[in-house]
Formats: C-alpha cells, sequence, structure tokens
C-alpha cells in the first residue's frame, strides 16, 4: 500500500440547501493535501462523525471515490441525507423538570401542560444557522426567539448569536423541601416574570476546540406573596432582580457522535460572573468544570466516565433562586429525578458500561415520496452507578439530601434514531433505597 496518498478533489453529493463550506470545516483535510495512507480512514470516519455532530443530516458517507494506484491521487466523497429543517410543530409540553416528576408528583396533571406553536428552521441560509421561535401559554405564558448567525472569518471560525426571552406564570416554586420544589399559585397575578437577553461570540480554533464569551441581561419579577413565603427568594426581602452575566467558556469535544458516543473524550471549562457594573440584586462568580471519556472495547461495547463539578469563588450568601446545584436539565444523579438538591457547590461522577445489541436501519416510505426513506437505529443495555456531593451551606435546613453523599446503580434501555434522537429508560436505586423507572430524552449518563 502507497505511504502517502494526494487528494485531487473532495465531492459533496446530497447537500441540496447546506453550503458545501459548512461540511468542509468538518474535516482535517483540504484538496491537494498529502495524507498518510494507513490514518486516512480514521480521519475521514472522525469527519463523517463531525458532520453528523452538526445535526443537519440523517445520515452521512465518507469514502475514497477513486484511487489512481500510479500517481497515488485520490478523490473523497461525501454524501449526505439532509434532515427536515422547518419544523413548525405544536407544542403540548411538561412544565415540570422532566416527565417522572410530571407523572409521579403530579399524577400526569393536563394542568401543567404548555401549548401553543414552536418555528424552528435548523438551517435558514443553508450555513448551519439555526432560527427558533417559541410562543405558548397553558401553565406558563412565554416567547422565546434565538438565532445562530452564519460562520464568518478565516476558516469560518467565528459566529455570534442573539437571543431573547419572556416568560411568566401562575404558578413557581418558592422554596426546596425536603428536597423537593414548593409550589405556589395565584389566579390574581404573576407570581414570577423573567426577561432575558442574551448574546454570544463563539471561535472554533480548532476542529475540537471552542471558546465563546457571552454576556446576558436578566430581569426577573416576584410577587408579595413570594416574598412573604421566603425572603430569600432574592435576598433581603427584595422582589426584583437586575443584572448582567459574564459567561466565558472553553471546550473540547473529540466524541465520534454528541448523543451517543462509542469513543472519545469531551472536556468543558465555564467561568460565570453574574452582577457587573451598576447593576444589582446578584454577585456571585462561580468556575463548572466537566469532563466525559468514553472508551471502546470494542465495535458493540464500550465504557463511559462522566465527572461534573462546580464551586462557588465568591462564598456570600446568594438568593434561593440562583443556588441550584442538581436536579435540573441534565445536572442530575439517576435515582434522584424527583428530587433538587441546592447549594455553592457540587461534584458528581458517573460510571457507564454499554453493550449495543442492534445497529440497523428501517425504511419508511411517505406518501407524496417516490423513494424510501432510511432511519438509522441503535438499541443498547447499559449498567451504570454514581456518587455526588452538595455543599450546601446556607439553604439546608430540611433538605437532608444536601451535605451528604449520594450514590445510585441501575440499568438503561437506550435507543438512538437518525444519531441525533435519543431516548433512555433507567431504572435506579439510590442511596435511601428508593428504586423506580425514568424516562429521558437526550441523555448519555
Amino acid at each position: 500500500m502507497a505511504q502517502s496518498l494526494i487528494i485531487d478533489s473532495i465531492i459533496f453529493e446530497g447537500n441540496k440547501k447546506t453550503k458545501n463550506y459548512i461540511l468542509r470545516r468538518e474535516l482535517d483535510f483540504r484538496i491537494h493535501d498529502t495524507v498518510d495512507a494507513s490514518t486516512f480512514p480514521s480521519r475521514l470516519e472522525s469527519g463523517r462523525g463531525r458532520i453528523l455532530n452538526t445535526g443537519l443530516f440523517n445520515e452521512v458517507t465518507a469514502n475514497i471515490k477513486s484511487w489512481n494506484t500510479e500517481t497515488n491521487h485520490i478523490k473523497v466523497h461525501i454524501k449526505v441525507e439532509e434532515s427536515w429543517y422547518i419544523i413548525p410543530v405544536p407544542i403540548f409540553e411538561l412544565a415540570d423538570r422532566n416527565f417522572n416528576v410530571w407523572w409521579n408528583d403530579f399524577h400526569g396533571s393536563l394542568d401543567r401542560i404548555n401549548y401553543g406553536i414552536r418555528f424552528v428552521h435548523q438551517n435558514l441560509t443553508g450555513q448551519q444557522d439555526a432560527l427558533k421561535i417559541t410562543a405558548h401559554t397553558g401553565y406558563s405564558q412565554k416567547l422565546d426567539l434565538s438565532y445562530d448567525w452564519p460562520f464568518w472569518g478565516k476558516n469560518a471560525a467565528w459566529r455570534f448569536s442573539t437571543d431573547f426571552l419572556f416568560s411568566k406564570a401562575r404558578e413557581t416554586y418558592y422554596n426546596t423541601l425536603e428536597n423537593k420544589l414548593s409550589f405556589y399559585k395565584s389566579s390574581d397575578d404573576y407570581p414570577l416574570e423573567r426577561i432575558k437577553i442574551g448574546t454570544s461570540l463563539e471561535n472554533r480554533t480548532t476542529l475540537q476546540l471552542f471558546q465563546s464569551i457571552r454576556l446576558e441581561y436578566h430581569q426577573n419579577k416576584i410577587s408579595d406573596s413570594i416574598v412573604q413565603l421566603n425572603p430569600s427568594y432574592f435576598l433581603h426581602g427584595k422582589n426584583r432582580q437586575n443584572y448582567l452575566e459574564l459567561i466565558y467558556t472553553f471546550k473540547y469535544d473529540d466524541r465520534d457522535l454528541k448523543y451517543f458516543p462509542t469513543r472519545g473524550r469531551f472536556a468543558e471549562i465555564t467561568i460565570d460572573k453574574e452582577g457587573i457594573g451598576n447593576t444589582t440584586g446578584l454577585n456571585t462568580l462561580t468556575a463548572k468544570f466537566a469532563l466525559d471519556q468514553i472508551i471502546p472495547w470494542n465495535e458493540r461495547h464500550n465504557a463511559g466516565v462522566q465527572l461534573r463539578a462546580k464551586t462557588s469563588i465568591i462564598r456570600n450568601q446568594i438568593p434561593y433562586f440562583n443556588s441550584r446545584a442538581l436536579g435540573f436539565s441534565d445536572n442530575y444523579l439517576k435515582g434522584y429525578e424527583y428530587y433538587v438538591i441546592d447549594g455553592l457547590d457540587y461534584f458528581y461522577l458517573k460510571f457507564r458500561e454499554r453493550y449495543i445489541f442492534l445497529k440497523n436501519h428501517f425504511h419508511y416510505k411517505l406518501p407524496f415520496s417516490k423513494n424510501k426513506k432510511e432511519v438509522p437505529i441503535q438499541l443498547a443495555i447499559s449498567a451504570n452507578a454514581g456518587t455526588g456531593y452538595v455543599n450546601n451551606v446556607f439553604y439546608s435546613e430540611s433538605n437532608n439530601y444536601s451535605n451528604r453523599w449520594l450514590y445510585n446503580t441501575g440499568i438503561s434501555i437506550e435507543s438512538l434514531l437518525y444519531n441525533t434522537v435519543m431516548f433512555q429508560l433507567d431504572y435506579s436505586v439510590n442511596h435511601a433505597g428508593k428504586s423506580g423507572f425514568y424516562l429521558h430524552f437526550h441523555e448519555n449518563f
């Protein structure tokens, strides 16, 4: 086999909407490059994975189209199947932190449903520029607008993002008691109103390294009833917060698939300053660290380790509203889905052993289409365990899950569709011996 190859051309096929440079920026080789023949297949596969991770394509294949064995010149062929980019969908979503809380604690109440419309264009001008508009009423009222501008600069390494959020709700949580949120509901006013305006600048230093700086303005208002229930909600009996927030993020991502990684590493460092200049109501400085390591044993079997940590550099008391630690979004331990654990600092470590028992495609045909569509699917079973600790200095009374070690074990059934849509059904047991089944979307650990 030849020791080196010369790339004559890179041919893109199937990207009817997406500009070629969006695919090209995910590759670590260019036309006329001389590459090592022994390592080029793995580089090609890595590029394929990064193109998939853009979220713009259902499937990607990357091959050497032709190889002149006399001159060692090759042509590279990248074929993609574009996703549905325009997604106008009715909203019928849960207002609670996760499905498990809604189903178990609130008995699947339809009063806790938001309904409206969400319009998403994931690729507005074909440059991976996403426009998202969300408007809903029901349990809460919200208008959420965001736009990721097209890339610019050398190697298309820079881009801006902007967003606006307005929300208000007839019901909101006002405290954490017995490790669960306590809610207050009003038919006369809105206990919580929020406005957030944000903009960020991101730079892709290399294919794996990203840096961003983000500036946000927050304006939060609570009713007098919330102040009476918890004077520390915004601290000192205040009913308003107005502050600027500055966030710096450094990220390294070398995973093969974002939502279902079978190899690679992810690391992130975030420095977050809330309260800048003459704005009032908040003064915090926190540092966060994240690390995921996925170890492949073979094509179907891999192990994963996830670490998350946060520390508050400014140790003064912060408002209850801003003291979130575990229990929101993806920041949780399995087996603790029903609980919220607040604090200044936290640390948790998760382990996972996964076996993929199905890797296949199924086909379907739309009534108005001549061709069948392929849906890649993967099914896996995994065993998992985790441990964590939350340091709650100011709000630990009646919340005995803080200031102690937490741990869990369990098993999961996982499914991945289109390389981006992931579902997990977990069975977990926590340190208190409480067990149950939990449903998650877009999780890994």
